[in-house]
């Protein structure tokens, strides 16, 4: 009987795992979650860039910053619209509930920003940990918290610096272990 038990733990376990998928956080130039080529050309204009949750199984809820990078020169952040409950903002740390069990990609964030056309060339923005804990993480649907990756986006790419979202690819056990063997 002990045997039978500890053998449907073990599965139990393992079947979560192996949905455990905590993705990354990326800044694309799309609602859709493809371009993370941005752009920030027009003087005068107001900006949208949209925060992601990519190459996840599910998700419920993730915890990051997205402070503006130094080279938006002259840009002036306006406002934050999230997909659901939140608390802070992207510039300082941001949590975020997403309202239910979402598969990705997921639209979590809107940043808004006056700019100014005066972003440098090859400008890289990405996710980075929220102040208040360090890390950038993210809550899968059986609500168990997880460290998350970020991806990066450039603003005003040329030839030597576009972005190429990361496609989702297929993974072993034994590389999802490695990820988190430090």
């Amino acid at each position: 009987m002990k045997t039978l038990l500890l053998l449907a733990c073990i599965v139990f376990l393992g079947a979560n795992l192996a949905f455990a998928q905590p993705g990354v956080i990326g800044i694309t130039a799309d609602q859709g979650g493809t371009d993370c080529n941005l752009l920030d050309t027009v003087p005068g204009a107001l900006v949208s860039y949209y925060v992601q949750h990519l190459r996840t199984a599910g998700a419920t809820a993730a915890q990051f910053s997205a402070p503006m990078p130094a080279c938006m020169i002259g840009a002036v952040w306006i406002s934050d619209v999230p997909i659901g409950p939140s608390v802070g903002n992207s510039q300082i740390g941001i949590a975020i509930g997403y309202g239910g069990c979402f598969a990705s990609p997921i639209l979590i964030l809107t940043i808004n920003y006056f700019a100014f056309g005066a972003t440098t060339p090859c400008c890289p923005y990405y996710p980075s940990p929220d102040p208040a804990t360090g890390l950038i993480e993210m809550v899968d649907c059986a609500h168990f918290k997880m460290p998350a990756g970020a991806q990066c986006a450039m603003i005003n790419p040329d030839v030597t610096c576009l972005c190429a979202a990361t496609p989702t690819e297929t993974s072993t056990w034994g590389k999802v272990k490695a990820l988190y063997s430090e």
